[in-house]
């Protein structure tokens, strides 16, 4: 049965056109109608253009990152401890990736290089999983965001790692029914897994998933086995390093502390000290995992890149390399909101001043009259991905729900036929 949704009178309204931006879902599905080869020129092409850049960002001085990742890797290699010595807060999956990077570097120059191709390499998975998923479109939009250019290219931060194994490990619970766990749920929570111990953006997914249809004993898997997974890496971390900075430095550490929804919305004279007692991490949650609920219909893919913007949007704490995460959903699910931060976010990138950005010419001129620090730019940012946000739920609400309702599991492939879902449903791509 065609589950192409039509637009219908709702897409011939201006409002539509103007503010939810029917115009790109249907043309996400026009490219999925195009012949496979006309697709995958697309798809070579934004690789090639976003390699470029992304190989001339990693010339520019680098920032802070790169310096950490340097001294980390160096002190591992050399038997000290980065955690004590460096404040490394991550799990030691990355730090490994680093370590042996750093080994069979001769110099910095190269290290860096390297490093530049290993997250080149992870953003075409992206793209390829982007593209397996009937999201061609996105995948060339994400591939080619100045976002993505200045976080991977320049800054060189483990973001897009998360992502791309998140978003992996949702293609494989993608594949059968709900009712019941199969071999590719351990599959998925296995990847899942592996996302939280590489960075904990995706901490509260598990939840997320525990709430769709199913029974009870799959939403247990999903809800406890990859946090099982990141708490066994963490315990590694710990036998292996100090005990007590690796789990200070791992799970209490505080970000940035500026929580774009508590400095927009919380008077500035109690917000200090909402910031400084952690009470920004209590409000994230108690936002970040009801928001859960309202998608719980959604299949898991759609659902992740839901998340990547609503874990943005109400995070307790907001640095440069956080802009990635949603980048990918904002090319899916792109609205007048989507619109609007993206372009914020991406003129707040490529304006900066080395080593925090790209330094465009022109828009490092204007730069200092937009953008206040990078403390500030969460709640600079703050009221446009509200926007998209409240635009996208409407539009979800607004949606054929049944269809999704009926297929909470959506095969990726059957045979030479692929599936997309939309905002506004699922999309059959045609034999080519």
């Amino acid at each position: 049965m065609s589950t192409q949704v039509r637009a219908g009178s709702s897409s011939s309204t201006w409002s539509n056109r103007l503010v939810f931006f029917t115009w790109w879902s249907r043309w996400q599905i026009q490219v999925e109608g195009w012949p496979r080869n006309r697709r995958l020129l697309l798809l070579v092409s934004a690789i090639l253009l976003g390699a470029t850049a992304h190989f001339w960002a990693q010339t520019l001085p680098p920032n802070w990152d790169f310096y950490q990742w340097d001294n980390t890797s160096t002190a591992l290699l050399e038997g000290r401890d980065p955690y004590i010595e460096f404040g490394y807060n991550y799990t030691p999956i990355w730090l490994l990736i680093l370590g042996s990077l750093k080994w069979v570097s001769s110099d910095q120059e190269t290290f860096r290089l390297l490093i530049s191709i290993v997250l080149f390499l992870v953003n075409i998975w992206i793209v390829v999983l982007l593209s397996r998923r009937g999201y061609s479109l996105a995948a060339a939009f994400f591939i080619l965001s100045p976002i993505v250019i200045a976080i991977n290219g320049q800054h060189q931060q483990a973001d897009s790692i998360a992502l791309a194994l998140a978003l992996a490990a949702m293609l494989y619970a993608n594949k059968e029914s709900a009712e019941r766990i199969v071999p590719t749920d351990f599959v998925a929570v296995a990847l899942l897994g592996l996302s939280l111990s590489v960075k904990q953006i995706f901490i509260v997914l598990p939840l997320w998933l525990a709430f769709r249809h199913g029974s009870i004993r799959r939403r247990m898997l999903y809800l406890l086995v990859p946090p099982m997974i990141f708490f066994g890496f963490l315990a590694a971390g710990m036998l292996a390093f100090s005990p007590r900075d690796v789990f200070e430095n791992v799970l209490l550490h505080g970000s940035g502390a500026n929580s774009p929804l508590v400095l927009t919305l919380v008077p500035h004279q109690l917000a200090p000290w909402v910031l400084e007692n952690r009470l920004s991490l209590v409000l994230s949650l108690a936002c970040l995992i009801p928001a859960g609920w309202l998608v719980r219909k959604l299949p898991p893919f759609e659902m992740t890149l839901v998340y990547t913007i609503t874990a943005l949007l109400f995070a307790w704490g907001v640095a440069n390399q956080y802009l990635l995460i949603p980048v990918a959903a904002v090319g899916v699910f792109l609205n007048l909101g989507f619109l609007l931060w993206f372009a914020g976010a991406s003129f707040y990138l490529a304006g900066a001043p080395y080593p925090d950005g790209l330094s465009l010419p022109v828009l490092n001129q204007a730069h200092p009259h937009v953008f206040l620090e990078w403390f500030w730019m969460g709640r600079d940012l703050f009221p446009y991905i509200l926007l998209g946000w409240l635009l996208l739920m409407v539009a979800l609400r607004k949606s054929n729900l049944r269809l999704i309702r009926n297929r909470l599991a959506t095969p990726t492939t059957h045979g030479s036929q692929t599936t997309h879902v939309s905002p506004t449903g699922p999309i059959e791509r045609q034999h080519t």
